[in-house]
């Protein structure tokens, strides 16, 4: 089901990505997004949807794709440990990034280490799902969703925000 928001405009958060740090702010990416929120627990999850929704989004130009990892289980003393962790997958990523594609547009990780965005879209826990949001090319949000079809979610929500 997909959660719709009493607050159109998705927050004015900004957050910061690991390895080449290109900051992003959510509302104001200035072209359709797709963020997937994922916990250590289901960092496995995100590239059944991503390659879902690349299929018929394949550039940054058309989408954003970005996985926002929620740092706030990791008390300050042991984020560069964490954030190491984010640096081998942000790695391994750009390693298998196909020819031509740059890394600032299409591996993005960012850390959400106090809930600066996970909190106000009402996403709690996702240790055991990850839960999907899309964003307008204006900034509005289009819907939240977590459950057991994250993939469809995403295509139906960027089909309602008209990408």
């Amino acid at each position: 089901m997909i959660h719709e928001q009493a607050v159109s405009r998705a927050p004015s958060v900004t957050l910061q990505a690991v390895g080449h740090k290109r900051r992003i702010t959510i509302d104001a990416i200035g072209v359709p997004a797709l963020l997937l929120f994922v916990a250590r627990e289901t960092s496995d999850q995100p590239p059944t949807v991503v390659n879902a929704v690349r299929e018929r989004y394949p550039t940054a130009d058309q989408l954003l794709i970005a996985n926002v990892a929620d740092g706030r289980p990791f008390p300050k003393l042991i984020r560069k440990i964490a954030e190491q962790i984010m640096k081998s997958s942000y790695n391994d990523a750009v390693k298998n990034l196909q020819p031509g594609r740059a890394p600032e547009d299409y591996v993005l990780i960012l850390p959400d280490w106090d809930g600066a965005l996970l909190g106000p879209l009402g996403i709690d826990d996702v240790t055991k799902r990850i839960a999907v949001a899309v964003t307008s090319r204006s900034g509005d949000l289009v819907g939240v969703y977590q459950g057991d079809d994250p993939a469809t979610a995403a295509l139906d929500m960027l089909a309602l925000a008209g990408v």
